[in-house]
């Protein structure tokens, strides 16, 4: 485990100090120029109350989190608490945008009335970026709750249809459902919520299903009492699932090695007894009128910080021969890696990113705050006749909910 730098906490702390303290120097502007005076008061009491109470849980949720090994519960009411932070926090950021530009504005005709131009033009046009930023600040609280409320279970189909010329005729048609990163913990009680998802995959008569990693967030304590729900998908050639990067329970502080080991093969068995085939680092070849493709899983393979367990020539072997391939990654990082232009494999599949849960999507134009971090972390990309899909993710982890990019479940049929 690494340790945190104390003087990152601190600048976090001083910027969220600023933050608030400019949204608030905003509102009492708007106050004093709508002549509010008598609000004053009872505005700044409930402002930094409603402040000190978040931050306070917000100071909490690092705190209830330093040994993540058990308490399922506790951690899913951590992630509450990071919901109301960025419920508060995120309108008051950007309205706080709005105050500095609008005092940048303000400095700038005082400086012109002074020394070339009179204008009466000054608090209008600060009230006005006040305002503007007041209401777009009220419009993302609303995008925030509900994808708090509704967002996090708002389960899409996105369906794709992929050419490839080298596609035996046998498989030509078939329907693969990809799924990732379900971090089943972080559904918790909401057994209900997940089986509309399973309902809605075997709607689709999947071929395939394959499942791309972080079936939890850290421990196989979280598969309790999911294996009869995860149990009901059904696809007519089988189901297919690899490792991902919270799965190894990495992120948490273990008694023993012996321990995580434990863990580790505690969730690979949850996942067989839920009718997956988990590859680890293998592949496994399909045939249809003695015709085949290959099926290949790598274990987690990473940029730093996140670990490399994956080794794809040990996946690869025995497939040079088989004309069509599909590749299992967890991260889309090491498309670029070791795949693309380096391998014979056909099709990726990769999930991780999650849209890092909070973007606009439009048509076919996306974005996300994610793709400062990562290259390929949404949909289709392509390079000559290769090809990797990013799959959004099903579940959440941190902030529970979806702000724009919704709970993915993605339906490619092969032709």
């Amino acid at each position: 485990m690494r340790r945190r730098n104390p003087f990152f906490a601190i600048f976090i702390i001083t910027a969220v100090l600023i933050i608030e303290a400019g949204a608030y120097a905003g509102g009492y502007i708007l106050l004093s120029a709508w002549h509010k005076h008598h609000l004053l008061a009872i505005f700044s009491f409930i402002y930094w109350i409603e402040t000190g109470c978040v931050l306070f849980l917000s100071l909490l949720v690092p705190l209830s989190m330093r040994n993540r090994r058990s308490h399922v519960r506790r951690t899913y009411y951590a992630f509450q608490v990071v919901g109301i932070a960025m419920a508060d926090f995120l309108p008051k950021l950007l309205f706080s945008v709005f105050v500095v530009l609008s005092l940048l504005v303000h400095g700038v005709y005082i400086l012109l009335n002074r020394f070339i131009i009179h204008s009466s033009q000054t608090r209008l046009d600060l009230e006005t970026l006040l305002i503007t930023g007041g209401v777009l600040g009220i419009v993302l609280l609303a995008a925030i709750i509900r994808g708090i409320i509704i967002g996090r279970f708002d389960f899409r189909v996105v369906r794709q249809k992929l050419h490839f010329k080298n596609l035996p005729a046998s498989f030509k048609g078939l329907k693969i459902v990809q799924i990732s990163d379900m971090h089943i913990g972080s559904f918790y009680n909401h057994h209900g919520r997940v089986q509309e998802a399973v309902e809605l995959i075997n709607e689709l008569s999947p071929d395939l299903i394959f499942f791309t990693g972080d079936m939890v967030n850290n421990t196989a304590e979280e598969t309790k009492g999911w294996s009869e729900i995860l149990s009901g998908l059904h696809a007519s050639i089988g189901k297919y699932s690899i490792l991902g990067n919270h799965d190894y329970g990495d992120y948490v502080k273990w008694p023993t090695e012996d321990a995580k080991k434990k863990n580790l093969n505690d969730l690979i068995e949850f996942e067989r007894h839920a009718g997956f085939d988990i590859l680890l680092n293998e592949n496994r070849i399909l045939e249809r009128n003695g015709e085949k493709i290959a099926v290949i899983g790598v274990e987690n393979w990473g940029n730093p910080p996140f670990a490399r367990y994956g080794f794809l020539p040990d996946a690869l072997k025995g497939t040079a021969d088989i004309p069509f391939s599909i590749l299992l990654s967890h991260d889309p990082s090491h498309w670029d890696e070791e795949v693309c232009g380096k391998t014979h494999i056909d099709l990726t599949l990769s999930g991780h990113t999650h849209g890092m849960q909070f973007g606009i999507v439009i048509g076919n134009w996306k974005w996300s705050p994610v793709q400062w971090r990562y290259d390929r972390w949404a949909g289709i990309y392509r390079h000559h006749e290769q090809c990797l899909y990013v799959n959004r993710g099903l579940g959440h982890i941190g902030f529970p909910g979806r702000v724009g990019m919704l709970p993915e479940i993605t339906l490619i049929e092969l032709i």
